[in-house]
């Protein structure tokens, strides 16, 4: 303000009135570029500057529904034959058009020559503490009205509810912690397992072998820090119940969301094969429960009595290998709590069956659209457990 010393005062007032008000532009400017550089610089995932707590972007639902359609077009995916091999195949292409490298991990059995569980990973912070989110490709079809658990001749099925919608899902969060970037604390594994289904009255082994190889074959400074598994889902809230299952009984209004996840009160069905339950175990299934109700209900205000977190007490997919080998895990599962041999009319699950196809699942969600809605409300779920991770609050 030297400068202006000699000027008239009308002048110098007329002066510094331009001064103030390009001082006030310059700060705007200024500010709108801080702000642009925080929403854009990332720090390992997370914004350095007003974090989003939302993630960035969703699941897509319609993406799954297209492949549960290309799934289901293979055929019938009984372990050993050409469609299950094509189904494994598609799932390892998709997992590297999306941009990940893929372990591939053979195995035998006694009933399966050739069998590959398909594993893509996306680094984390910590290397030897992961997260899966897991299902399997391969399908099996049992004379379900007349002997449960025998097959019989011409007896197929499209895999489309059991368990296409895992396997498209879990490819789908696969393609989303892509588009997201950044680095979560832990390392995430996206897995299709083979040989999930239990072959039938003659067979000489359970099911479930793919999860079992993978957790056997574990190196021992690995830790699974939750295990996600998708099984039959996408036929649950805010998918009502049709006429169909309406006519037979069923007088509930929807569909529900299970999460059948390590138990808190009622480890019975573990203990009795043999888990030891420890204290570190109950920790983490109490953690992983509230971990689950939080996003449910605070974060999604998803309704109680149709979007529910549970105790498993019954562990029949893969998610019971980890269980057993003291890892915490939740089954996502759609439709009713009960299944055939209880007698619940509310049960109308196409599984194992020949109408386990995606012309019926149309049908039991009121077309392409509902079964969309169904599977987005898992997926949100999922989609808000790893946002969490990346921005390291898990």
């Amino acid at each position: 303000m030297v400068l202006l010393g000699n000027l008239p005062p009308k002048l110098k007032g007329v002066i510094f009135g331009i001064f103030v008000v390009f001082m006030l532009i310059l700060t705007s400017l200024f500010s709108v570029i801080t702000l642009d550089l925080g929403a854009e610089g990332k720090d390992d995932g997370v914004y350095s500057q007003n974090p989003i707590i939302t993630p960035l972007s969703m699941p897509n639902p319609s993406l799954v529904v297209d492949d549960i359609e290309i799934l289901a077009e293979f055929g019938y995916r009984k372990i050993d034959t050409a469609a299950h091999a094509n189904a494994g195949d598609f799932i390892q292409l998709r997992f590297e058009d999306i941009g990940y490298e893929v372990d591939v991990q053979e195995f035998t059995t006694d009933e399966c020559e050739y069998c590959r569980n398909y594993v893509a990973t996306y680094e984390g912070k910590n290397p030897n503490s992961w997260i899966i989110i897991g299902s399997h490709y391969d399908a099996i079809c049992y004379s379900q009205q007349v002997i449960v658990g025998l097959e019989y001749p011409g007896c197929d099925s499209e895999g489309a509810y059991d368990d296409a919608t895992g396997v498209s899902s879990m490819l789908e969060m696969a393609r989303l912690m892509m588009e997201w970037g950044g680095t979560p604390e832990h390392t995430w594994k996206f897995a299709s397992w083979d040989y999930e289904e239990w072959q039938g009255s003659g067979s000489s082994e359970g099911g479930g072998m793919g999860s079992l190889h993978f957790v056997e074959a574990l190196p021992e400074h690995i830790e699974i820090a939750t295990y996600v598994n998708l099984d039959m889902f996408g036929l649950n809230w805010p998918v009502q119940t049709q006429a169909a299952s309406q006519l037979s009984g069923c007088n509930e209004d929807y569909y529900h969301l299970y999460m059948f996840t390590s138990p808190v009160d009622d480890w019975s069905y573990y203990t009795d094969r043999g888990l030891n339950v420890t204290n570190e175990m109950q920790e983490n299934a109490s953690n992983l429960q509230l971990r689950l109700n939080s996003v449910i209900y605070d974060e999604l205000s998803y309704p109680m009595e149709w979007v529910r977190v549970i105790d498993d007490t019954k562990g029949n997919s893969d998610h019971f290998n980890f269980i057993m080998h003291g890892w915490p895990a939740t089954w996502f599962r759609g439709m009713h709590e009960f299944i055939q041999e209880t007698g619940d009319t509310c049960e109308q699950s196409p599984k194992h069956a020949p109408s386990d196809r995606v012309d019926v699942l149309y049908q039991l969600s009121g077309g392409r659209s509902g079964l969309e809605d169904g599977m987005q409300t898992g997926l949100d779920v999922l989609a808000n457990l790893m946002w969490k991770d990346v921005q390291g609050n898990w």
